[in-house]
This record gives C-alpha cells, structure tokens and sequence, in this order.
C-alpha cells in the first residue's frame, strides 16, 4: 500500500501545535486541584483514534494538496473520518506512545465580529440556502465546551451561539456586530457540534451532529458537505482497496400548518395519496423524517476510485426494517407516499502527479420508455471537476487551483410531499421555523454551476482563497407552494385542471449570477487569529424578474480566542 505517513504525519503536527507538550510539563497535583481553571490556559488534547476530522478542515486539506503534488490519490470521497482511519493510510498519531487512558477536555470561546451585507434578495430566505452561507460565521461568537474519551473512544458536546438567525430576521442591507447580542443570543441553533465516536482497527462508529458529506469538490450533488452539521449515525469499515459507508441522518420534522396540509392530503373515501401510494396502513402522517445513505469504493488501482451509493428518504411513518438495514441498494419503493430513493455512481482518477479528475452522476428518478408523458420526468444531477496542485516550492504553502461543473434538472430532488423532499430542516430555537439544507447540490434542483477557485494555505491554519462562480437558476425551488396552499410539482397543472398552470405560474426565466469572493485567515498566537471575506454578486433578472439586475454585498471581519485544558490520568 502507498501510504502517506508524511501528510498524516504532518496533521497530527498541527494538532500538537496547539502544545500539549507544555500542558504535559506543567502537570501537577496543584495543576489538578485547579482544574476547571484550565479553560484559560492554551493547552489541549493529544488527538485520539476515535476522534473525527473532516476533509475540508485546513490541516487535511493542506495535506491533500500534498499528496496529490506527490500523484498520490484520495483515500475515499467521504468527507469526515476518525483518526484511526487516518492512521490506516499512513498515519502515526500525534502522542501515540504517550496516550493516557483518559483525557478530559474543557474548551472556550469568543469571536469577536462584524457582518455587512447590502442589495440580497430576502424573497426564499428560508429556502434558499445561498443566503444562509453568506452570512453565517465559520465558527460560533461564544463557546463553552467538554471533551472526554480515551484511546479508541471519543466524545465531545459545546453549548455555542452564533449569527444563525441573520437568515432568517435581515432585511436587504445591514449590519451585525459583537455589539448587537440580541443576533446571536436570539433563535440560535446550538450545539454546533456534539458526538460520541468508538474506533476499531478496521472501523468507525459515530453518532450525534458532526459534518459530513460526499464529494470531492465544493459543490456536492449527492450528499451536501456544505451542510453546517447532520445529526447521524455513521458507521465505516475499510481496508486497503475497498471501503464502506453507512449513514443515517434525521431531519427536524416540524412541519406548517400549510406543508402538513400537503403532507396529510388526505382522501376520506379512497385513503391517502390514492395516485402513488397504495398501502392502507401508512394513511396517517407520522412526524418522522429519515435519510439513510450506504457507499461502497473500490480501488482496483493505485491511480483509480470508483464509488456506487444509494440514498433513501423516509416520511410520514415509523421506518420498517428494511428502511434501516446497512446495505441494501437501490431500495425498491412501493410506497411512494412515505418513502423515496436516489442512486449515485463516480469514479477520480489521479492521471499523473499534480493533478486530480473526478466525475459523477445521480439519478434521482427516470421516466420509463413505457411511462406516460404525466410520469415524473428524468430527475438527474451530475457533476465534473479537477484539482491542480500547483508545484510552488514552498516549506510551509501549499497551492490549488480546482475547476468544476456541475448540474440538476429542473425536478431533481423535489417532491410535493414535505416529508420526501430532499432537504434537512434545521429548526431554529423556539419552534417557529427552521432552514431547509438541501441533501444534495446546495442551490437544490434546476441548476448549472461553474466554480474556479484557487487556495493558499499552510499546515497551522494561514489561508487565502479566491473563487469565481456562475450560477444559472432556474425558478424551481425545493418545498413550493403556492397562494392556495397546493405544492407547485411538474404535475401541477393536473392539480389545478387548468393547462399551463404551472408555466404561468412558474415562468421561465432564468436568473444569471456572477459571483467573486475572497477568504483569508491568519493566526497571530496560539489561541488568537484573524480571519475576514468579501463577497460580490452581480445579478441578471434578480428574483427572476426579466431585465432587473443587482449587485450584492457581503463582507465580514473576526477576531477569535479559543482555547482548552486537560486532565489526564
């Protein structure tokens, strides 16, 4: 096996960076006695092998780049992993040989900030997840927190507050700051992150709310990695050229007073949802939303991956057993009400050092040379990219240059029933409402997207990155409806009985943005860095209004303090 002992090496440098060294020197009987003082001292744990890093973290990434520079190619496409796993292609963990059978983390936080955004469109501020990104910070404002765990266990829970409800409460221009508590201490969506992880010498198992998601570019189509966190339960098993994934993932099942209308739509004489489902005892809605996902890679070749996955979701009733079984692909649905499926297939190539393909394809549904022109219609997705690990000589940076495409039809991901509709909600404190996060491209379905970007970044946290994105977006959003409270669907114009209902209504213009944005980030100490963006949009028939145009805003500045103690024994 090519392994990579130099980048995961690398990694868990970075984690000793922040010095458990000195934390391990200063160890004493009064240092115990103080323990909970230890929230202000700059010290923290030894990683553990259960513990989960995700991909797009600063450390991997710059060892990705690494590697690839080296025609190395990716391990998996799965974007969180335990460091145990790690350690499996080539990692020696940072303090192995002096790990303690038990370690207690007490962490801290504080971020300082200011947000300023003018001329965003504010009509789909809970569907439209672009604006959900543009105005959330990184990391939390405040942060309390606890770590524990041991060798191969691994657990950690916070209490954090953030600008979350920007979303939700902005209008089209304006301004947060640390000065304007109510943003952040209002409708938050806390913890941002809380899990508990075992490792084995082949396997991981997780659950709680962490990131995740599949892909080997930004923009994923399958499973959505810009997700700010699923809560899941996660299972891996892996050895050298063959890999599996299991995931299960819930989704707030509040629902409207107009969704569960939609949801119930309930025949008193025939039963509900007559046309697709035809099993009596799901007739009543369940407040239950789960998405289960199961991934198998293969890597025949030292250059080559290829993976094939399925997706299921299932609502409006208790999950069967067979909704919960780890591996059964492409689950035939005959209850089309209550349950709805999405296959997946890709391969990424690493063609000669520096430089990384990938490819995928999703098939959300297909319309059947035997169906009728009033079949759902094909509902695909599929998307191209390529990295280019650009061969600066440097010690400390690492360059990237990524390219991608990608695309879904008009109806991929859509559903008329709330509860089958690929998206997780994240309701906001209170109950009002939440932000649905769609499972699979980011801007949903009815889409085109280009992205160049290229990173600059080192392995203890400097960072500077510029992308360029064009985005086409149709007027297909994920959860319509309309006036009258009925879900706009393709076959809307049944619903209504009036023929080209769904035309008028919907129109055809497409809205066209051209997107520049900057990121930089920067240490200045062990526990305090720097870190601001600037975002520019300039939008053709903005709100698909044919002919108007906009120009949007968005920039940021924070200074954030963390830091973290430890009790060993």
């Amino acid at each position: 096996m090519n392994v990579r002992r130099n980048m995961w090496r690398s990694l868990a440098e970075t984690d000793g960076a922040r010095s458990p060294e000195s934390a391990q020197g200063s160890r004493t009987a009064s240092y115990r006695a103080i323990a909970l003082a230890l929230a202000l001292l700059p010290a923290a744990a030894v990683a553990q092998n259960a513990e989960m890093i995700n991909v797009r973290d600063d450390a991997v990434a710059w060892e990705s780049i690494d590697a690839l520079s080296r025609g190395e190619n990716p391990a998996t496409t799965v974007q969180s992993i335990s460091r145990r796993e790690a350690g499996h292609y080539g990692l020696d963990p940072a303090g192995s040989a002096e790990r303690p059978k038990f370690f207690l983390d007490f962490r801290a936080g504080a971020q300082p900030y200011v947000i300023g955004w003018n001329g965003l469109d504010v009509s789909r501020r809970l569907t439209d997840t672009s604006l959900f990104d543009r105005l959330r910070l990184d990391d939390p404002v405040l942060l309390v927190g606890l770590q524990f765990g041991g060798e191969n266990f691994f657990s950690t829970m916070e209490l954090d507050f953030g600008t979350d409800s920007l979303a939700k409460y902005a209008s089209s221009s304006g301004m947060s700051a640390i000065w304007q508590p109510l943003d952040y201490l209002s409708y938050w969506t806390f913890p941002e992150e809380g899990y508990a992880a075992w490792a084995g010498e082949h396997w991981t198992v997780a659950a709680g709310r962490l990131r995740t998601g599949i892909g080997l570019g930004d923009t994923n189509i399958f499973l959505n990695g810009s997700a700010r966190w699923y809560d899941q339960a996660q299972a891996t098993w892996w050895m050298d050229k063959i890999r599996f994934f299991a995931f299960w993932g819930t989704s707030s099942s509040h629902l409207s007073s107009e969704e569960y209308a939609i949801q119930e739509k309930n025949d008193s004489e025939n039963g509900w949802d007559t046309e697709n489902n035809h099993d009596a005892s799901t007739a009543s809605v369940v407040p239950f939303k789960m998405f289960t996902y199961h991934r198998l890679e293969l890597k025949p070749r030292e250059k080559i991956g290829f993976g094939l996955a399925e997706m299921q979701l299932v609502g409006g009733k208790e999950p069967d057993f067979t909704n919960l079984l780890p591996e059964l692909y492409w689950h035939n649905t005959y209850t089309a009400g209550v349950t709805n499926v999405m296959a997946q297939a890709d391969a990424w190539a690493v063609p000669t050092a520096n430089i990384l393909l990938w490819g995928e394809f999703v098939m959300d549904d297909t319309r059947a040379p035997s169906e009728s022109k009033t079949s759902k219609p094909n509902c695909w997705a599929w998307e191209l990219g390529a990295r280019y690990a650009i061969p600066i000589e440097s010690r400390d940076w690492r360059f990237s240059l990524d390219l991608e495409y990608s695309h879904a039809d008009k109806w991929t991901y859509a559903r008329w029933q709330p509860y089958l509709t690929m998206y997780q909600r994240q309701l906001i404190t209170g109950g009002h409402s939440g932000f649905d996060i769609p499972l699979g491209h980011p801007l949903g379905g009815d889409v085109d997207e280009g992205q160049l970007t290229f990173r600059a970044l080192t392995k203890t946290g400097k960072r500077f990155e510029v992308g360029y994105s064009f985005i086409r977006k149709g007027p297909v959003y994920l959860g319509m409806i309309d006036e009258n409270g009925n879900p706009i669907y393709y076959d809307y114009d049944d619903l209504t009985e009036t023929e080209g209902a769904l035309d008028a209504l919907l129109g055809d213009t497409m809205k066209y943005t051209n997107e520049l944005s900057v990121k930089a980030s920067w240490p200045l100490t062990r526990c305090l860095s720097v870190n601001g963006g600037l975002d520019l949009a300039y939008v053709l028939n903005a709100e698909h209004v044919a002919g108007d145009t906009a120009i949007e805003t968005v920039y940021s500045l924070g200074f954030k303090w963390a830091t973290a103690g430890r009790l060993e024994q």
